[in-house]
């Protein structure tokens, strides 16, 4: 935590919901959870659409220095635009979107050379900061006003911060005798002798060698677990289990996908741990400054880096692995300072650069002599965690000695750095642990002592077991003593097959047959892990294992930067009968892995011998046959099936965390309006608290905590029990107002186990739409329909033909901001989708309410259940169309957010989509597919997702503004299917003026040509004194003469902004129609502004 803020919590009185309210609450297991004016999952208010206020060229011809030339002044551009907006801030001027995006520079579109896969535009700004924080003069009166109600702040609750307070033998027992040896010993010989012939073959790495790992990332797209962080512009594998929440970014693979990556691993699979945002550096700008012991300072661009030290790269696989790497092991003894990480947060990949000891000489530094004092190589990154900047320091000496082979790796497994892995340029100390490598590396410094930053001195240490806080005062002495601090890595060694929870069944074991049991093992320094060991007996007698190292692993005639992996073959009948198996390894010094773990404050260096145990499954009533189980120590983050159960203290913890709660309820609708920066409430534990004063100070920082704000789910109780320890719980219970109501509660545990999703499409599929996948679609080309509304043409990802749309869904687009994404839904205006030959599983958000008249349930027409969608779009174009209307800055305003960026972006740029959306799927003549999770039925869960197919004659759109487009693909639908649809509908249209309607001219074609079978009624609040229409707002009145009467065979669609569709539509379909609404009322778009 910051030590320069105060850990001061400051809670809001506030009195909780009213009795009416608690009352009032709908019943939300029995009802959609995302119902109109509630939050959905992606953050915005379902049936609303905006609020109520308006708001490449080629070079191959060029010569290398004419091209260098050009570069030089683009790069100059770029920061004479940066400097004018920044100057603009300065002075006081307002911003909007579009001053913003004139003054950054797109370099990515015109050198995507030294960037790593799916790089994407992000805009240097934030929504808030543009919209909320200047002071237009909108904001000026709004917050009058709002003074005026209030009459002054409320006052504050304020609780200050208070303080809390003999290795055993492994060899194998002889009495002297040669007794007969057994096949499997036999086996065991023969494959000692074969392991020698194999390490006398190993071969030196000259540091010249291309990495054979060619399976690196391929997928560009983003998972929807970013999208409302500020990394949300990062393409991440959707394999990687998250240690600490959705952000920041701390991560490991599977066990079974580390080993499947093989001894060069992947850089999607590589663990990744972040102490908070990814920092967005461009190559072009980025500067790396070194100064020598006398502040001399040389700067120098990712350029001449790469350039002017050509001769100084080497490329090397290291092995890297994270202090806190089987972590959680320790924390099921008592709750350390870190996080559930469970046996994959290592990785061994080629790291390509100069060493560190060429650019320091270069640089004018030179390598200390035998009698110089003792100076130190200091690194700070570009990062900015909450407690400062991310920096450590190692002794001048190491650094300059070649054969440690310190590198600035501005490549990975051949590849650009990711940005996760320290992009554009980051320190490898091979041998050291992860925590010394500094990553995004911006400053390199010579000091006559260590560092003395917070990251090196409170971090990467492991204390003696019995310093249980960081506040005492042994704490603060032995934080501080170079003998607690972790440099070099220790030998460990891992179990990866059998894998966590792999089964074997008892019927299939065979006498004779063999089991190959595999794993990885370590060791820092540069020291050989010389020997691997495996017991199924508990450590009674041990077999040898057999080593294999990547290609060329050895350096300077002895050291061992890899890590390697191992594998012995055992019967597999003796792995059934064992209660467990266990792996150990030795180094060259003959020094063995511990028995035991070995509990510290931090979690750190956990090397214990790493058991598998083994379990029989059996089927009570004998329709299966008996299994084995294996289960591995733990599983990582918030996984279960690992075999140590909690200590006794760590169960009276957690009992202590549930006391002390008041007895003010709040329901579901409140806690949804606290959601914001400036008034943050989580709920944890069925427990509400206001977080807001956390933000400041939060050691993750504040992005981890808003990711879960206002939001009722049981993923933000998981997150927060698996890194925080008693010290955390004990502040947020200073920030607790009360607690969820019985609704909300059991809104909470339905939800926390969800259905299955539906299966993305496979990397081969031709649809590109994927649902918790964002992609990106380039902008090519804006036709401009009227002053305020534009049609934006997108082209699909290469590869991919079909869009991936029913009629009725839409699809999300989200913009890259600092903070986060900014979404907003739309629906395509092309192509329209043709008649599907069949219909699919609708995804769990909506495009439409339905309304359904039916007074006798009898009359519902209900068919077969739809087989899997085959086809969409037969035949698409690689494009689609969005048909936007555009809220523009105004001397009071700063305008729409995506449309103005929307507007003004650059074309060839990129933007992201994700879906489908939607719970209705129009099929053609009448013809519904509708989730049932719509269905407000007693018998129907809201967790269920088999369609119901449902026919109807006669189609009612209520609609206003921006929310036409939805509406508009179904009756294009229907026009474009004439004469064979035949299905009437009657439309009502709401908007302020004639410029505001958008597609006239498309629906007046539609109601022209089709004979009276779609027929269309525009209101305008605020027409010229040439319209003939219908003026005013939209009434009861104007509901019942524009739209069909009740009817069995009819339905009602709602798409608007709050006002129409809560303060109008909703009372007067419900009341003067006296409608049986067997539906539940779900909304439509969001925010299309």
């Amino acid at each position: 935590m910051p030590h320069h803020i105060p850990w001061e919590v400051k809670v809001k009185p506030h009195p909780g919901s009213s009795k009416s309210e608690i009352h009032n609450e709908p019943d939300w297991t029995k009802r959609r959870s995302h119902s109109i004016g509630f939050k959905n999952r992606d953050g915005g208010r379902t049936g609303i659409t905006h609020p109520d206020h308006d708001q490449e060229q080629d070079y191959s011809n060029v010569n290398r220095e004419a091209e260098e030339r050009e570069h030089a002044e683009e790069v100059a551009e770029a920061c004479r635009k940066r400097a004018e907006l920044k100057h603009k801030i300065d002075s006081g001027e307002l911003v909007n979107f579009r001053d913003v995006i004139e003054h950054q520079y797109s370099f990515h579109i015109r050198h995507p050379e030294n960037r790593s896969l799916g790089w994407r535009y992000v805009l240097e700004t934030t929504e808030d900061w543009v919209k909320e924080q200047q002071p237009w003069p909108a904001n000026l009166e709004r917050r009058k006003k709002q003074q005026d109600v209030e009459g002054g702040e409320e006052p504050v609750k304020t609780v200050s911060d208070g303080k809390e307070p003999d290795e055993e033998a492994w060899r194998r027992k002889t009495d002297g005798s040669s007794p007969q040896l057994t096949a499997q010993e036999r086996t065991l010989l023969e494959s000692i002798a074969n392991e020698g012939t194999y390490m006398s073959h190993l071969q030196q790495n000259n540091g010249k060698q291309p990495c054979p790992q060619k399976n690196n990332r391929s997928s560009i797209s983003i998972d929807e677990q970013d999208q409302f962080t500020p990394d949300n512009w990062l393409p991440r594998c959707p394999d990687l289990i998250r240690l600490t929440g959705k952000h920041p970014m701390n991560a490991e693979p599977p066990l079974t996908r580390l080993l499947d990556g093989g001894l060069i691993t992947p850089n999607e699979l590589h663990y990744i741990r972040n102490h908070g945002p990814v920092p967005r550096l461009l190559w072009e700008l980025h500067r790396l400054d070194i100064s020598d012991l006398k502040g001399r300072t040389t700067t120098l661009s990712m350029d001449q880096l790469k350039d002017s030290f050509r001769d100084s790269v080497i490329n090397i696989p290291v092995a890297m692995a994270c202090t806190g790497n089987r972590r959680r092991e320790l924390n099921l003894q008592r709750k350390t300072k870190g996080a559930n990480n469970g046996a994959a947060s290592v990785g061994c990949a080629y790291w390509k650069g100069p060493l560190l000891r060429d650019v320091l000489v270069q640089c004018g530094i030179p390598p200390p002599t035998p009698t110089s004092e003792r100076l130190y190589v200091n690194f700070a990154g570009a990062d900015s965690p909450s407690e400062g900047p991310y920096e450590t320091s190692i002794p001048l000496e190491y650094a300059m000695d070649s054969a440690n082979d310190v590198i600035l790796a501005m490549y990975m497994n051949d590849l650009p750095l990711p940005p996760d892995h320290g992009y554009p340029v980051r320190l490898i100390i091979p041998g050291y642990i992860g925590g010394r490598c500094v990553k995004w590396l911006r400053r390199i410094w010579i000091t006559g002592h260590e560092n003395t930053s917070y990251y090196h001195v409170w971090d990467n240490r492991v204390m003696p077991s019995w310093v249980l806080a960081k506040d005492s005062e042994a704490a603060k002495v032995l934080f501080h003593h170079p003998s607690t601090a972790c440099y070099e890595q220790n030998m460990n060694s891992v179990i990866l097959k059998p894998a966590p929870g792999e089964e074997r069944s008892l019927q299939d074991v065979k006498a004779g047959e063999m089991y190959t049991v595999q794993g990885y093992a370590y060791n820092g320094g540069g020291h050989e892990v010389q020997q691997v060991e495996v017991s199924v007996d508990g450590g009674k007698t041990w077999l040898f294992a057999s080593r294999k190292f990547p290609e060329y692993p050895i350096r300077h005639g002895s050291k061992f930067w890899t890590w390697l992996f191992w594998h012995v073959d055992v019967e597999l009948s003796e792995l059934v009968r064992s209660p467990g198996i266990t792996v150990r390894c030795s180094d060259v010094a003959k020094n063995v892995q511990p028995e035991g773990a070995k509990w510290n404050l931090m979690g750190m260096m956990n090397n214990s011998w790493y058991t598998v145990k083994s379990e029989i499954i059996t089927d009570t009533q004998g329709k299966t046959p008996a299994t084995v189980r294996f289960r591995h120590p733990t599983e990582a983050g918030t996984l279960t099936g690992g075999w140590i159960q909690p200590s006794e203290e760590v169960k009276l913890a957690e009992a202590k965390q549930e006391a002390g709660t008041p007895e003010k309820k709040f329901t579901r609708e409140e806690i949804e309006k606290h959601d914001k920066e400036g008034d943050c409430w989580i709920v944890v534990d069925n427990k509400v608290y206001d977080a807001t004063s956390v933000l400041k100070w939060h050691p993750g920082g504040k992005a981890a905590i808003l990711a879960h704000a206002a939001k009722c789910h049981q993923e933000t109780t998981e997150q927060f029990a698996s890194i925080h320890d008693d010290f955390a719980y004990k502040k947020l219970h200073e920030c607790i107002l009360g607690a969820v109501t019985e609704k909300t509660a059991d809104f909470i545990k339905q939800t926390a186990n969800p259905q299955p999703s539906t299966p993305e499409p496979p990397p081969d599929s031709p649809i590109a739409l994927q649902q918790h996948r964002w992609i990106p679609v380039k902008l090519i080309a804006r036709h401009q329909l009227s002053p305020d509304t534009t049609t934006y043409t997108f082209a699909l990802p290469q590869g991919k033909t079909e869009l991936g749309l029913g009629t009725c869904q839409h699809l999300q687009l989200g913009f890259h901001l600092q903070d986060k994404m900014l979404i907003r839904p739309y629906t395509p205006t092309r192509p329209i989708p043709p008649i599907p030959p069949n219909t699919t599983t609708p995804p769990t958000s909506p495009i439409t309410t339905p309304i359904v008249s039916s007074k006798k349930k009898k009359s519902r027409r209900r068919k077969k259940p739809p087989s899997p969608l085959k086809n969409l779009n037969h035949h698409p174009p690689p494009t689609f169309d969005l048909t936007i209307k555009t809220y523009p800055p105004t001397p009071s305003q700063p305008g729409g957010a995506l449309t103005s960026i929307l507007s003004s972006l650059p074309l060839n740029e990129t933007v992201d989509i994700r879906g489908p959306t939607g719970d209705i799927i129009y099929t053609g003549s009448g013809n519904f597919s509708i989730s049932s999770s719509l269905y407000s039925s007693t018998t129907t869960t809201a967790t269920t997702i088999t369609p119901h197919n449902l026919h109807f004659t006669h189609i009612s759109l209520l609609l206003a503004g921006s929310g036409i487009t939805p509406g508009y693909a179904l009756l294009s639908h229907i026009f474009h299917s004439l004469p064979h649809d035949r299905t009437k509908a009657r439309v009502i249209d709401a908007n302020r003026t004639e410029r505001d309607i958008l597609l006239k001219d498309e629906l007046d074609k539609f109601q022209a040509e089709s004979k009276h079978q779609i027929e269309i009624m525009h209101v305008l609040s605020h027409p010229s004194k040439d319209w003939t229409g219908k003026m005013g707002y939209v009434t009861p009145e104007i509901i019942r003469e524009g739209l069909f009467p009740p009817d069995d065979n009819s339905v009602v669609f709602l798409c608007g902004p709050p006002g129409l569709v809560q303060g109008v539509a909703l009372p007067a379909l419900r009341g003067e129609f006296d409608l049986s609404t067997y539906f539940t009322w779900v909304g439509s778009q969001q925010e299309s502004c």
